[in-house]
């Protein structure tokens, strides 16, 4: 899943546009006035903002809100990004699924105060790009799956088992019973693809079922403690289906 943001206030704080103007500012008015008064009160007043300023409920949430966005920003470009190369089918079920994590967040926003549900609503909005990775990857198998339908390998083989057994010449036989073998490989790959296409298919439908439940239980009026829980059992098929991506990549690259 895609890590959350966490922001550093100091850091913010310290690199705000007005912090640098105004410690910028008692730095040149200390140079003009040939003291260092202007300069230690500016150090001075530098060292409370930090120091204070950066715990203020209001910076911070205002801080957050930024981080969220920004993060928001480059889901939404790399989902974009991305369906660019989808069919029309899969852009329908991805964009109901970013409506269905839109929905979800815009409601548990309101409930979700501390730093665990921030993150929680931020890994949330990262289920997006995975169901985005899934979706190209069952196309991408399904292609190939259907290359291999176009000319059946079992097909090949019955021809092939034909030709070697009406086949005399040993040197010719030996390259049949190679095809052969080949051939076979082709099945047994039609049939990973097949299994493959099959469970991505389950992972995508088990994530649109679990969003969709956790919809009705906003609407419903669940507290963030059932939310919260379901919210982490959504998160867990996630990572099941990225843990399923992995293996599959892993299978056909073998």
């Amino acid at each position: 899943m895609t890590s959350h943001a966490q922001p550093h206030f100091v850091s913010t704080a310290f690199y705000s546009q007005y912090n640098l103007i105004l410690l910028g500012g008692s730095a040149l008015y200390s140079l003009a006035s040939a003291s260092l008064a202007p300069l230690l009160l500016g150090v001075g007043a530098e060292l409370a903002w930090l120091g204070i300023g950066s715990r203020l409920p209001a910076f911070r949430r205002r801080v957050e809100h930024r981080v969220d966005s920004e993060q928001r920003a480059r889901l939404d470009d790399e989902v974009m990004l991305g369906m660019r190369s989808l069919s029309p089918e899969h852009n329908a079920r991805l964009l109901a699924v970013g409506q269905y994590v839109s929905w979800i967040v815009l409601h548990a926003e309101a409930r979700a105060g501390g730093p665990s549900e921030r993150a929680l609503l931020g890994e949330l909005e990262g289920l997006r790009p995975v169901f985005l990775r899934l979706c190209q990857m069952q196309e991408r198998l399904g292609q190939r799956l259907a290359e291999l339908q176009l000319a059946p390998p079992e097909q090949e083989v019955a021809r092939l088992s034909r030709a070697y057994a009406a086949e005399k010449d040993l040197g010719l036989r030996f390259t049949i019973h190679q095809a052969i073998k080949l051939t076979q490989r082709k099945i047994e790959q039609q049939s990973h693809l097949s299994d493959a296409v099959r469970q991505i298919e389950l992972k995508l439908g088990l994530l649109e079922q679990s969003l969709a439940h956790l919809r009705s239980q906003q609407q419903l009026g669940a507290g963030w403690p059932d939310l919260s829980r379901d919210l982490q059992a959504l998160l867990t098929q996630a990572n099941a289906a990225l843990i399923l991506e992995a293996s599959i990549e892993g299978e056909l690259s073998a």
